[in-house]
């Protein structure tokens, strides 16, 4: 079930995770050779993003504001 909290903050955790993958998980592997971590500015409050890139491709992400967006993702 999506709830409207999620369904809003949706288009914004895919803006995120399409700049992180496009930056580091680019063909033909789709995955960094090393782990990444690094921050950018959250695509929702403009405040600090952290996230991880796996050599797996798995990413993990998180806004330092308080109840922001966070992702867990391959």
């Amino acid at each position: 079930m999506t709830t409207a909290a999620f369904s809003a903050q949706a288009p914004h955790i895919r803006a995120a995770l399409a700049q992180v993958k496009r930056t580091y998980c680019a063909p033909p592997t789709f995955a960094p050779a090393e782990k990444v971590t690094g921050h950018l500015e959250c695509p929702r409050c403009k405040s600090r993003l952290n996230f991880t890139v796996l050599t797996s491709g798995v990413t993990f992400g998180r806004c330092t504001s308080g109840s922001c967006i966070s992702w867990s993702m391959q």
